[in-house]
This record gives C-alpha cells, structure tokens and sequence, in this order.
C-alpha cells in the first residue's frame, strides 16, 4: 500500500489487517523485548496470581504494533516512519486462540505546510466482536504524494 498520487478521503476505510494472537507469537514478541522469566503473558500461573484471569493475555504493546503495522502498509513506510503518530486505549484483555482484527476510517483531512494531515479512528475487534482497543493515528502525506490540483 501506499505510494505515489493517492487521494484521502473522509470516511474511506483502510484495509484490514487481521492478527491470530498466538501464544508461541506472544512469547516472541514478549522475548523481543529482552524481558525473560514468566510473566502475565507468558505464563498462566503468572497470569492467575497477578490478574486473577484464566490463562494469559497478550500485552497491549502488541496490539499498539499491530495498529502501527495498519498504518505503516496503508501509508507506506516512507512516510508513516517519519510522521506517524498512534494512541490506542486498550479496552479488553487480548488472550491467545483471539483473532484480532485492526480496522481504520479517514477522519480527518488537513492542509500543512509541507502536505496534509490524514488522521484515521482505529478499532481493534476479537472474533466475538468486542472492541480490545480504539484510539486514533495520524501521518502528514508530502504534497508529493497527493494528487496535483489542476
């Protein structure tokens, strides 16, 4: 996604992107972040003691870079790594087996200085069709990439 003379519209959706919240996915991402040993979300025991839940959860940092991915594909990484902003509210826990699913609307468009502020609504929903997150991200399309005005 992404690129070259591409128009941005109020209420135009981003395509999906759909994640399945593995647990083996949530032990890498949690190895990722250099952190070892047993935690809320890599161990159920930890997870029963310090959440009281059933099993483990996956961190609300996965889900704000599943909702970065969203954004990075739609804008392309040229420009979202540069401009992009994302804040998501995390509304329920996300537990392995969920396939979570980022969707995004254009909410806003503005003239900057060097070209237009695109702000998009993004909602995180499980298979059940609850909302785990929501919150919005922005990024500022060069004049370069928007359609020249004749």
């Amino acid at each position: 996604m992404g690129g070259l003379n591409r128009s941005y519209t109020v209420d135009d959706e981003l395509p999906p992107l759909v994640k399945e919240m593995t647990q083996e996915a949530i032990n890498l991402f949690e190895g990722s972040a250099g952190d070892s040993g047993p935690s809320q979300f890599t161990d159920e025991e930890t997870a029963r003691e310090t959440l009281g839940t059933e099993g483990t959860v996956a961190s609300g940092r996965m889900s704000l870079s599943f909702a970065i991915e969203l954004l990075r594909r739609y804008f392309g990484s040229d420009v979202y790594n540069h401009t992009g902003t994302v804040d998501l509210r995390f509304l329920r826990p996300v537990r392995p087996g969920d396939t979570i699913t980022f969707t995004g609307r254009i909410t806003g468009v503005s003239r900057e200085v060097n070209g237009s502020r695109v702000s998009v609504e993004i909602k995180a929903e499980n298979q059940r069709g609850d909302t785990t997150g929501a919150g919005q991200g922005s990024a500022v399309v060069p004049n370069a990439y928007l359609p020249s005005e004749e």
